[in-house]
Protein backbone atom coordinates (compact mmCIF):
# COMPACT_ATOMS: atom_id res chain seq x y z
CA UNK A 1 0.00 0.00 0.00
CA UNK A 2 1.38 3.44 -0.94
CA UNK A 3 2.23 5.74 1.93
CA UNK A 4 0.68 8.78 0.22
CA UNK A 5 -1.85 9.41 -2.52
CA UNK A 6 0.59 10.19 -5.33
CA UNK A 7 -2.15 11.53 -7.59
CA UNK A 8 -3.18 14.04 -4.93
CA UNK A 9 0.42 15.12 -4.42
CA UNK A 10 0.99 15.66 -8.14
CA UNK A 11 -2.28 17.58 -8.49
CA UNK A 12 -1.25 19.86 -5.64
CA UNK A 13 2.21 20.31 -7.13
CA UNK A 14 0.70 21.17 -10.51
CA UNK A 15 -1.48 23.81 -8.86
CA UNK A 16 1.52 25.53 -7.24
CA UNK A 17 3.86 25.24 -10.24
CA UNK A 18 1.22 26.80 -12.48
CA UNK A 19 1.28 29.99 -10.42
CA UNK A 20 3.97 32.46 -11.48
CA UNK A 21 5.72 33.47 -8.25
CA UNK A 22 9.04 35.09 -9.06
CA UNK A 23 10.90 36.70 -6.19
CA UNK A 24 9.89 40.19 -7.35
CA UNK A 25 6.23 39.27 -7.86
CA UNK A 26 4.49 39.75 -4.47
CA UNK A 27 1.07 39.15 -5.99
CA UNK A 28 2.10 35.78 -7.39
CA UNK A 29 3.83 34.74 -4.17
CA UNK A 30 0.70 35.61 -2.20
CA UNK A 31 -1.40 33.52 -4.59
CA UNK A 32 0.79 30.54 -3.64
CA UNK A 33 0.38 31.49 0.02
CA UNK A 34 -3.41 31.67 -0.39
CA UNK A 35 -3.49 28.15 -1.81
CA UNK A 36 -1.27 26.73 0.93
CA UNK A 37 -3.40 28.40 3.60
CA UNK A 38 -6.53 26.82 2.09
CA UNK A 39 -5.03 23.33 2.16
CA UNK A 40 -3.76 23.67 5.72
CA UNK A 41 -7.09 25.02 6.95
CA UNK A 42 -8.68 21.87 5.58
CA UNK A 43 -6.30 19.94 7.86
CA UNK A 44 -7.29 22.11 10.82
CA UNK A 45 -3.86 23.71 11.24
CA UNK A 46 -3.23 27.12 12.79
CA UNK A 47 -2.06 29.86 10.40
CA UNK A 48 -0.05 32.98 11.15
CA UNK A 49 0.71 35.31 8.27
CA UNK A 50 3.62 37.76 8.58
CA UNK A 51 3.47 40.90 6.42
CA UNK A 52 7.00 41.78 5.30
CA UNK A 53 6.12 44.91 3.32
CA UNK A 54 5.15 45.68 -0.28
CA UNK A 55 8.33 44.35 -1.92
CA UNK A 56 7.58 40.69 -1.26
CA UNK A 57 4.85 38.26 -0.33
CA UNK A 58 3.93 37.26 3.19
CA UNK A 59 5.79 34.72 5.35
CA UNK A 60 3.62 31.84 6.52
CA UNK A 61 4.02 30.29 9.97
CA UNK A 62 1.66 27.33 10.00
CA UNK A 63 1.46 24.99 13.00
CA UNK A 64 -0.58 22.12 14.30
CA UNK A 65 -1.38 24.31 17.31
CA UNK A 66 -0.36 27.76 18.62
CA UNK A 67 2.94 27.29 20.45
CA UNK A 68 5.84 29.31 21.86
CA UNK A 69 8.26 26.44 21.17
CA UNK A 70 8.46 24.08 18.22
CA UNK A 71 9.90 20.59 18.41
CA UNK A 72 10.34 20.60 14.64
CA UNK A 73 10.23 23.34 12.01
CA UNK A 74 9.99 22.61 8.30
CA UNK A 75 11.02 25.32 5.83
CA UNK A 76 10.01 25.82 2.22
CA UNK A 77 10.05 28.82 -0.10
CA UNK A 78 7.28 29.99 -2.40
CA UNK A 79 9.31 32.18 -4.77
CA UNK A 80 11.09 31.11 -7.96
CA UNK A 81 13.72 32.75 -10.15
CA UNK A 82 11.39 32.95 -13.15
CA UNK A 83 9.61 36.11 -14.38
CA UNK A 84 5.87 36.53 -14.76
CA UNK A 85 4.64 34.82 -17.91
CA UNK A 86 6.91 31.76 -17.64
CA UNK A 87 4.04 29.46 -16.70
CA UNK A 88 2.16 30.40 -19.88
CA UNK A 89 5.21 29.36 -21.92
CA UNK A 90 5.94 26.09 -20.13
CA UNK A 91 3.39 24.99 -17.53
CA UNK A 92 3.58 21.87 -15.39
CA UNK A 93 4.08 18.68 -17.40
CA UNK A 94 4.91 15.04 -16.67
CA UNK A 95 6.49 12.24 -18.66
CA UNK A 96 5.68 9.60 -16.06
CA UNK A 97 9.22 9.62 -14.67
CA UNK A 98 9.77 13.30 -13.89
CA UNK A 99 7.59 16.37 -13.60
CA UNK A 100 8.64 19.69 -15.12
CA UNK A 101 7.81 23.36 -14.80
CA UNK A 102 9.11 26.64 -13.31
CA UNK A 103 10.10 26.08 -9.70
CA UNK A 104 9.03 22.42 -9.66
CA UNK A 105 12.29 21.28 -8.05
CA UNK A 106 13.28 24.56 -6.41
CA UNK A 107 11.25 24.10 -4.48
CA UNK A 108 7.55 23.64 -4.93
CA UNK A 109 8.00 19.87 -4.68
CA UNK A 110 9.28 20.40 -1.15
CA UNK A 111 6.43 22.80 -0.37
CA UNK A 112 3.87 20.12 -1.21
CA UNK A 113 5.88 17.44 0.62
CA UNK A 114 5.55 19.54 3.79
CA UNK A 115 1.77 19.58 3.36
CA UNK A 116 1.72 15.81 2.86
CA UNK A 117 3.82 15.28 5.98
CA UNK A 118 1.30 17.33 7.96
CA UNK A 119 -1.50 15.20 6.51
CA UNK A 120 0.07 11.80 7.16
CA UNK A 121 1.36 12.17 10.71
CA UNK A 122 -0.43 10.06 13.29
CA UNK A 123 -2.76 11.61 15.86
CA UNK A 124 -0.30 10.54 18.56
CA UNK A 125 2.55 12.43 16.92
CA UNK A 126 0.41 15.53 16.36
CA UNK A 127 -0.77 15.43 19.97
CA UNK A 128 2.81 15.12 21.25
CA UNK A 129 4.83 17.46 19.03
CA UNK A 130 4.58 21.15 18.26
CA UNK A 131 5.29 21.37 14.52
CA UNK A 132 5.78 24.44 12.34
CA UNK A 133 5.56 24.59 8.55
CA UNK A 134 7.22 27.86 7.51
CA UNK A 135 6.95 29.16 3.95
CA UNK A 136 9.42 31.86 2.92
CA UNK A 137 8.52 34.38 0.15
CA UNK A 138 12.01 35.48 -0.93
CA UNK A 139 14.64 32.75 -0.48
CA UNK A 140 15.84 33.08 -4.08
CA UNK A 141 17.04 36.63 -3.33
CA UNK A 142 18.81 35.55 -0.11
CA UNK A 143 15.76 36.04 2.13
CA UNK A 144 16.50 39.76 2.33
CA UNK A 145 13.01 40.60 3.61
CA UNK A 146 12.20 37.43 5.55
CA UNK A 147 15.47 36.47 7.23
CA UNK A 148 14.88 38.29 10.52
CA UNK A 149 11.34 36.98 10.95
CA UNK A 150 12.29 33.47 9.84
CA UNK A 151 15.22 33.34 12.26
CA UNK A 152 12.95 34.39 15.14
CA UNK A 153 10.80 31.36 14.39
CA UNK A 154 13.85 29.11 13.98
CA UNK A 155 15.21 30.21 17.35
CA UNK A 156 12.12 28.64 18.91
CA UNK A 157 12.71 25.23 17.28
CA UNK A 158 14.82 22.22 18.27
CA UNK A 159 15.11 20.76 14.75
CA UNK A 160 14.84 22.47 11.37
CA UNK A 161 14.28 20.54 8.15
CA UNK A 162 14.82 22.63 5.03
CA UNK A 163 12.86 21.01 2.22
CA UNK A 164 15.05 21.97 -0.72
CA UNK A 165 15.30 19.09 -3.19
CA UNK A 166 17.54 16.19 -2.27
CA UNK A 167 20.11 14.92 -4.74
CA UNK A 168 19.97 11.67 -6.64
CA UNK A 169 19.53 8.55 -4.47
CA UNK A 170 18.18 10.59 -1.55
CA UNK A 171 21.36 12.61 -1.10
CA UNK A 172 20.80 15.19 1.64
CA UNK A 173 22.79 18.24 2.67
CA UNK A 174 24.17 18.97 6.15
CA UNK A 175 26.73 21.69 5.38
CA UNK A 176 26.87 24.63 2.96
CA UNK A 177 29.40 27.26 1.96
CA UNK A 178 29.07 30.80 3.21
CA UNK A 179 28.80 33.83 0.94
CA UNK A 180 30.39 37.29 0.86
CA UNK A 181 29.10 39.69 -1.79
CA UNK A 182 30.28 43.20 -2.76
CA UNK A 183 29.10 45.92 -5.09
CA UNK A 184 31.95 48.32 -5.91
CA UNK A 185 31.75 51.60 -7.83
CA UNK A 186 34.68 53.38 -9.52
CA UNK A 187 34.77 57.16 -10.04
CA UNK A 188 37.26 58.52 -12.59
CA UNK A 189 37.84 61.59 -14.79
CA UNK A 190 36.36 61.71 -18.30
CA UNK A 191 38.27 63.05 -21.31
CA UNK A 192 38.31 62.68 -25.09
CA UNK A 193 40.11 59.40 -25.72
CA UNK A 194 42.02 60.90 -28.66
CA UNK A 195 43.74 63.37 -26.34
CA UNK A 196 44.26 61.12 -23.31
CA UNK A 197 48.05 61.81 -23.29
CA UNK A 198 47.47 65.55 -23.31
CA UNK A 199 44.56 66.12 -20.96
CA UNK A 200 43.72 65.20 -17.40
CA UNK A 201 41.90 61.88 -17.24
CA UNK A 202 41.50 58.80 -15.08
CA UNK A 203 39.89 55.67 -16.50
CA UNK A 204 37.44 54.05 -14.13
CA UNK A 205 37.23 51.06 -16.51
CA UNK A 206 40.99 50.51 -16.35
CA UNK A 207 40.89 50.62 -12.55
CA UNK A 208 38.00 48.17 -12.66
CA UNK A 209 40.06 45.82 -14.84
CA UNK A 210 42.91 45.81 -12.32
CA UNK A 211 40.40 45.00 -9.56
CA UNK A 212 38.88 42.14 -11.54
CA UNK A 213 42.29 40.55 -12.00
CA UNK A 214 43.29 41.09 -8.37
CA UNK A 215 40.03 39.91 -6.83
CA UNK A 216 39.50 36.81 -8.94
CA UNK A 217 43.11 35.92 -8.23
CA UNK A 218 42.15 35.52 -4.56
CA UNK A 219 40.30 32.27 -5.27
CA UNK A 220 41.84 29.14 -3.75
CA UNK A 221 41.35 25.71 -5.28
CA UNK A 222 43.04 24.12 -2.25
CA UNK A 223 40.53 25.68 0.17
CA UNK A 224 37.63 25.45 -2.31
CA UNK A 225 37.20 29.22 -2.03
CA UNK A 226 35.66 30.77 -5.12
CA UNK A 227 35.72 34.45 -6.07
CA UNK A 228 33.71 35.57 -9.07
CA UNK A 229 33.16 39.00 -10.60
CA UNK A 230 29.82 38.28 -12.20
CA UNK A 231 28.83 41.80 -13.29
CA UNK A 232 31.18 44.43 -14.73
CA UNK A 233 30.10 47.56 -16.56
CA UNK A 234 31.16 51.14 -17.17
CA UNK A 235 31.83 53.99 -19.56
CA UNK A 236 29.58 55.83 -21.98
CA UNK A 237 31.28 55.71 -25.39
CA UNK A 238 34.31 54.14 -27.05
CA UNK A 239 35.96 57.54 -27.64
CA UNK A 240 35.52 58.73 -24.06
CA UNK A 241 37.80 57.85 -21.15
CA UNK A 242 35.35 56.26 -18.70
CA UNK A 243 34.57 58.31 -15.64
CA UNK A 244 32.51 55.58 -14.02
CA UNK A 245 32.39 51.79 -13.71
CA UNK A 246 31.12 49.19 -11.29
CA UNK A 247 31.45 45.52 -10.48
CA UNK A 248 29.56 43.01 -8.38
CA UNK A 249 31.46 40.07 -7.00
CA UNK A 250 30.72 37.10 -4.82
CA UNK A 251 32.88 34.65 -2.91
CA UNK A 252 31.86 31.28 -1.47
CA UNK A 253 33.84 29.74 1.37
CA UNK A 254 33.91 26.91 3.89
CA UNK A 255 36.30 28.45 6.42
CA UNK A 256 35.67 31.82 8.00
CA UNK A 257 39.43 32.43 7.86
CA UNK A 258 39.08 32.39 4.07
CA UNK A 259 36.29 34.97 4.23
CA UNK A 260 38.51 37.19 6.34
CA UNK A 261 41.45 36.74 3.97
CA UNK A 262 39.44 37.90 0.96
CA UNK A 263 37.70 40.65 2.90
CA UNK A 264 41.03 42.02 4.17
CA UNK A 265 42.52 41.94 0.66
CA UNK A 266 39.55 43.81 -0.80
CA UNK A 267 39.65 46.45 1.94
CA UNK A 268 43.37 46.91 1.32
CA UNK A 269 42.65 47.58 -2.36
CA UNK A 270 39.86 50.06 -1.64
CA UNK A 271 41.77 51.93 1.06
CA UNK A 272 45.16 51.81 -0.64
CA UNK A 273 46.71 53.64 -3.57
CA UNK A 274 44.69 53.22 -6.77
CA UNK A 275 46.16 51.45 -9.78
CA UNK A 276 45.09 54.44 -11.88
CA UNK A 277 45.93 57.81 -10.30
CA UNK A 278 42.82 59.90 -9.80
CA UNK A 279 40.30 57.07 -9.53
CA UNK A 280 38.25 56.77 -6.35
CA UNK A 281 36.59 53.49 -5.30
CA UNK A 282 33.58 53.09 -3.02
CA UNK A 283 31.84 50.08 -1.51
CA UNK A 284 28.17 50.51 -2.43
CA UNK A 285 26.87 47.35 -0.79
CA UNK A 286 28.16 44.38 1.16
CA UNK A 287 26.31 41.21 2.14
CA UNK A 288 27.38 38.23 4.20
CA UNK A 289 25.90 34.80 4.87
CA UNK A 290 27.78 32.49 7.26
CA UNK A 291 28.88 29.03 6.27
CA UNK A 292 27.08 26.11 7.86
CA UNK A 293 28.99 23.14 9.21
CA UNK A 294 28.12 19.98 11.14
CA UNK A 295 28.04 20.29 14.93
CA UNK A 296 28.44 17.22 17.19
CA UNK A 297 24.70 17.35 17.91
CA UNK A 298 23.95 17.46 14.19
CA UNK A 299 26.24 14.52 13.49
CA UNK A 300 24.36 12.48 16.07
CA UNK A 301 21.03 13.36 14.49
CA UNK A 302 22.30 12.59 10.99
CA UNK A 303 23.38 9.15 12.21
CA UNK A 304 19.91 8.58 13.66
CA UNK A 305 18.27 9.54 10.36
CA UNK A 306 20.63 7.27 8.47
CA UNK A 307 19.80 4.33 10.73
CA UNK A 308 16.07 5.03 10.40
CA UNK A 309 16.33 5.17 6.61
CA UNK A 310 18.14 1.82 6.65
CA UNK A 311 15.32 0.29 8.70
CA UNK A 312 12.78 1.61 6.19
CA UNK A 313 14.77 0.47 3.18
CA UNK A 314 15.19 4.04 1.93
CA UNK A 315 18.52 5.20 0.45
CA UNK A 316 20.30 7.82 2.54
CA UNK A 317 23.34 9.71 1.34
CA UNK A 318 24.88 13.08 2.07
CA UNK A 319 26.89 15.68 0.21
CA UNK A 320 27.92 19.19 1.25
CA UNK A 321 26.80 21.95 -1.12
CA UNK A 322 28.31 25.21 -2.33
CA UNK A 323 24.96 26.92 -2.85
CA UNK A 324 23.10 28.84 -0.17
CA UNK A 325 19.77 28.09 1.48
CA UNK A 326 17.87 29.24 4.55
CA UNK A 327 19.80 26.56 6.48
CA UNK A 328 22.87 28.83 6.45
CA UNK A 329 21.30 31.38 8.75
CA UNK A 330 18.80 29.13 10.54
CA UNK A 331 21.63 26.92 11.79
CA UNK A 332 23.07 30.02 13.49
CA UNK A 333 19.92 30.24 15.66
CA UNK A 334 21.00 27.09 17.51
CA UNK A 335 18.61 24.58 15.95
CA UNK A 336 19.88 21.29 14.52
CA UNK A 337 19.48 21.76 10.77
CA UNK A 338 19.04 19.26 7.95
CA UNK A 339 18.78 20.42 4.34
CA UNK A 340 17.93 18.90 0.98
CA UNK A 341 15.20 16.88 2.65
CA UNK A 342 12.59 17.24 -0.11
CA UNK A 343 12.01 14.98 -3.13
CA UNK A 344 14.80 14.78 -5.69
CA UNK A 345 15.01 17.63 -8.16
CA UNK A 346 17.71 19.00 -10.44
CA UNK A 347 18.52 21.45 -13.23
CA UNK A 348 17.27 24.28 -11.02
CA UNK A 349 16.85 27.76 -12.53
CA UNK A 350 16.67 26.38 -16.06
CA UNK A 351 14.08 25.27 -18.59
CA UNK A 352 15.11 21.67 -17.89
CA UNK A 353 14.27 21.83 -14.16
CA UNK A 354 12.56 18.66 -12.94
CA UNK A 355 11.45 16.70 -9.90
CA UNK A 356 11.63 12.91 -9.79
CA UNK A 357 8.32 11.13 -9.19
CA UNK A 358 9.95 8.03 -7.64
CA UNK A 359 11.63 10.14 -4.94
CA UNK A 360 8.42 11.68 -3.58
CA UNK A 361 7.13 8.88 -1.38
CA UNK A 362 10.51 7.95 0.23
CA UNK A 363 11.17 11.57 1.18
CA UNK A 364 7.81 12.01 2.88
CA UNK A 365 7.86 8.56 4.50
CA UNK A 366 11.31 9.08 6.04
CA UNK A 367 10.41 12.43 7.59
CA UNK A 368 7.08 11.18 8.92
CA UNK A 369 8.91 8.25 10.51
CA UNK A 370 11.49 10.63 12.03
CA UNK A 371 8.72 12.69 13.63
CA UNK A 372 6.88 9.59 14.84
CA UNK A 373 10.09 8.39 16.51
CA UNK A 374 10.72 11.82 18.07
CA UNK A 375 7.19 11.83 19.45
CA UNK A 376 7.69 8.33 20.84
CA UNK A 377 10.84 9.48 22.66
CA UNK A 378 8.99 12.43 24.17
CA UNK A 379 6.21 10.19 25.45
CA UNK A 380 8.59 7.81 27.23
Amino acid sequence: MAFIDLKEYLNQLETLVNIDSGSHDPEGINRVADQLEKWYRELGWHIQSHDLGPETGRLLEISNRPAEHYDVMFVGHMDTVFPKGTVAKRPFTSDGVNVYGPGVGDMKDGDVAMLQIAKHLSKEALDTLNICMAYNPDEEIASVYSKEALDKIGARADYVYVMESCGKDQTHCFARKGMLRYHLRFHGQAAHAGFMFERENASAVLEMGHYITALMGLASREQDTTVNVGIAQGGTAVNVVADHAEIQLEMRFWKDSERKRVEDALNALVNGKPFVPGVRVEIVDKRFVPSWSKTPEALKHIAELEELAKELGIPFNQKDRGGLSDANHLAATGAICCDGMGPHGAMDHSEKEFSSIDSIEPSIRLLCAALERLAQKKRV
